[in-house]
């Protein structure tokens, strides 16, 4: 599995095809505790928002994505978070 300039998923089949996200999605299944990972953000964006704040969503650190369901093969970046870190508290350190 390769990815393009264009940052599209590609099946490493040696004919560049690249993967239709709905094809994606409907082929493998979602984390068993996604619902409830839905509800917790759900209720944690109405909480704040009631209140008047502003939220800021920061997703950091390493990634591993399994290739296939019985993953033998996956892709995996080894990040430290830093860069990540940095954007979650820039937004406390200016006047968005």
């Amino acid at each position: 599995m390769t990815t393009s300039f264009f940052s599209k998923t590609l099946l490493d089949t040696g004919t560049n095809e690249v993967i239709n996200p709905d094809t994606y999605f409907q082929n493998n299944s979602p984390p068993s505790t996604l619902p409830e990972d839905e509800n917790k953000v759900k209720e944690f964006v109405n909480k704040h928002d009631k209140d008047g704040r502003r939220i800021v969503l920061v997703t950091s650190g390493g990634t591993t994505v399994p290739l296939e369901n019985n993953t033998v093969r996956f892709l995996d970046n080894f990040s430290a978070g830093t860069r990540g870190a940095t954007s979650a508290e820039y937004p406390f350190n200016s006047s968005l």
